[in-house]
């Protein structure tokens, strides 16, 4: 299908994605959706960030985007990968970078000609980010790094990558700091995707790096920053990630609506049946509340209040109500809910790994408690 796009290239793009027809049932899909990612590319939908800042303002602007993209598309996993590409890339480098590390690599990045992504878990270090064993040794005007990640959301198409890793300089562990590494370069080995049940669209893979020579220019921030940076990062990530969340759910009562008015059973609508309707209202429900924490938060990116909790609460509060919502969706519906030719099965198996990735929901409730002054 053609990209068409009127004046207004979002409201285009949109438009768009209402009449995208996949070529085969979401659960068998497979491959990245390289046509999608173009015509998001075409509607700025990355430079968002650049044309209404990283504050509060242009955070708020991309968390619309973002769930009008989820509300919208029928491909979960663009939109998992477009937040990777706003949030670990195109946020991470306008926030921390030097500008002539911005000027190398970000006009490509927010005109969607490249595809990034951030490299943290590994194999023994998932959520403990500290035990990280990847190293950048200092060598002269270059960092040497050794190491390997696992779980890297769009590595197996990513131009570029921002790698975080324990810092040596003269001898001395300086601590976690990002280098942006372009996965051309030599001892850079990106794997095939790896077989996710879920999210098939956004592949994941492993980053092996041996002796990869990084110039001292490309790291991200200053030396020993990373857990910063990381943290910022994620910040981001979250609210982005989940404010696509949002949308996909609001996809799911849109949906809902429409078959509950349109299937009679008993010679009425199976929506006039209270407890059908209710499993709708209970999606609304999460929608309001969650959308409303959102906002909340994004207008107090700005300030010095300490937000750690409430995006922690965010988080685990929309990704388990997103898994609910796929769930109740598919008993609205039904057995017409459960065959393969329905994209809500997909859906729920989308919605999943929403308490795995960008932090587990039982180390952030873990936090939470931490916060409060609960002793561990």
């Amino acid at each position: 299908m053609s990209t068409i796009l009127t004046d207004d290239p979002w409201l285009g793009f949109l438009d768009h994605l209402r009449k995208y027809a996949p070529t085969a049932p979401p659960s068998q899909k497979a491959g990245f959706p390289t046509e999608l990612w173009n015509a998001a590319a075409t509607s700025g939908l990355f430079r968002t960030l650049a044309t209404e800042g990283i504050g509060s303002t242009g955070m708020s602007a991309a968390i619309n985007r973002v769930r009008e993209l989820g509300r919208t598309s029928p491909d979960r996993g663009l939109t998992f990968s477009a937040v990777t590409q706003l949030a670990s890339t195109i946020y991470c480098l306008r926030a921390f970078a030097e500008r002539q590390l911005r000027d190398r690599y970000l006009p490509a990045a927010e005109s969607g000609t490249t595809i990034g992504g951030h490299a943290i878990t590994e194999a023994e270090a998932g959520s403990d980010v500290m035990s990280t064993t990847s190293t950048a040794i200092l060598q002269g005007d270059y960092y040497v790094l050794n190491g390997t990640k696992r779980f890297i959301t769009n590595a197996p198409i990513a131009s570029t990558l921002v790698i975080y890793a324990k810092t040596i300089e003269d001898g001395v562990d300086k601590g976690l700091s990002a280098f942006l590494v372009e996965t051309g370069w030599p001892g850079v080995d990106t794997s095939q995707p790896m077989p996710t049940a879920g999210l098939s669209t956004s592949p994941i893979g492993e980053v092996a790096l041996e002796d990869v020579r990084v110039p001292a220019v490309n790291r991200v921030g200053h030396t020993g920053a990373g857990l910063l940076i990381l943290d910022q990062v994620m910040k981001r990530e979250i609210l982005l990630a989940f404010a696509g969340n949002i949308g996909e759910m609001e996809q799911l009562v849109s949906r809902s609506v429409q078959y509950v008015n349109d299937r009679e059973q008993f010679g009425r609508s199976i929506g006039s049946n209270q407890l059908v309707a209710d499993r709708i209202v209970q999606t609304q429900i999460a929608i309001e509340l969650g959308g409303a924490l959102l906002e909340s938060i994004a207008e107090r990116l700005d300030g010095f209040e300490d937000l750690t909790v409430p995006i922690a609460a965010a988080k685990v509060f929309i990704s388990e109500a997103n898994v609910d919502s796929a769930i109740n969706a598919i008993r609205v519906h039904g057995g017409n809910g459960y065959l393969t030719t329905s994209p809500l099965a997909s859906n729920l198996l989308d919605a999943i790994p929403g308490a795995i990735y960008s932090g587990s929901n039982d180390l952030l409730r873990t936090k939470i408690a931490t916060m409060l002054g609960v002793n561990s």
